[in-house]
């Protein structure tokens, strides 16, 4: 059950997303939000570069000048979180951290539940307009179940309207851990799944339906779609069902891939199509 979320902060529409999302779950499961804003210190001190002689005292003052921006900016990041927590009637807190944004968020992802995460994100604000390298810094050492949320997103209208998830899996242990956090996180009453996998053989694609099916029943969810494809397998989410789905959850990292493609490949495809929520399973 999810009690603690963690949302970094960044001045972009992903992060409007991301808090969309992150008071509706909170919402759900009564439970409280972090807005995490970071100075980016090093990125600062980084782009100011060779101090030629002579030039310290001017360098300070840029660096300094910097930090006062970021401040200001961060200020107003925490200023519209609190805003929007209050309106949706979630709990909340803040937390300030300074240094490399993708080492001070896996710090503080040790402690929660879940991060939300845009799948572009802009920590570096203070430097750069471009998007950074953080998501995947992330994706690559948190224990952490992972949201990454597009820079556009529409969550179902109605209560009554069951939330789509897509289930892509096929064995291995990234898609199995991934299949776990979903059900040990979800609230079985407002979802409706479908299992999907790619695989020449029908009988271990049979298999593993039928298990996957199983273990998601025995967690409470009751509408569940078993789909076997022999087809490329980011072909078939392109064509068909990335349209069906609300979120879509994947494993990282598996060693044997769906038809020929691994899951890392297609959590990368789905960040790079921005177009659906991942879950995204450590």
């Amino acid at each position: 059950m999810i009690k603690r979320i963690l949302v970094p902060l960044d001045p972009s529409p992903y992060t409007e997303t991301a808090l969309e999302i992150g008071t509706a779950i909170a919402g759900l499961y009564d439970a409280e939000l972090t807005g995490l804003v970071i100075l980016d210190l090093p990125g600062i001190e980084k782009s100011i570069g060779p101090i030629p002689l002579g030039g310290l005292y001017y360098a300070d003052r840029i660096e300094k000048q910097k930090e006062k921006e970021a401040h200001d900016r961060i200020h107003s990041l925490l200023e519209k979180f609190g805003e929007k927590c209050k309106k949706e009637g979630v709990r909340f807190r803040e937390a300030e951290q300074q240094g490399s944004p993708s080492d001070r968020i896996l710090q503080e992802a040790l402690f929660y539940d879940a991060i939300i995460i845009g799948m572009r994100t802009y920590f570096h604000f203070e430097t750069s307009e471009k998007p950074g390298d953080s998501l995947e810094k992330i994706m690559d050492e948190t224990i952490t179940p992972i949201y990454a949320v597009p820079e556009k997103f529409t969550l179902p209208s109605t209560p009554e309207e069951k939330i789509r998830v897509l289930l892509a899996f096929d064995g291995s242990l990234p898609a199995a851990r991934a299949m776990q956090r979903f059900a040990h996180l979800a609230r079985p009453d407002f979802f409706e799944v479908t299992i999907l996998i790619s695989e020449k053989d029908k009988a271990r694609a049979q298999y593993y339906l039928n298990q996957a099916e199983a273990y998601l029943a025995s967690h409470g969810i009751e509408k569940i779609h078993k789909k076997w494809i022999e087809e490329d397998i980011i072909d078939a989410l392109e064509e068909t069902y990335l349209d069906w789905a609300h979120v879509v959850v994947v494993g990282a990292h598996s060693k044997r891939g769906m038809f020929g493609f691994k899951v890392g490949s297609l959590t990368t495809h789905l960040i790079k199509a921005n177009k659906k929520p991942m879950l995204i399973g450590q």
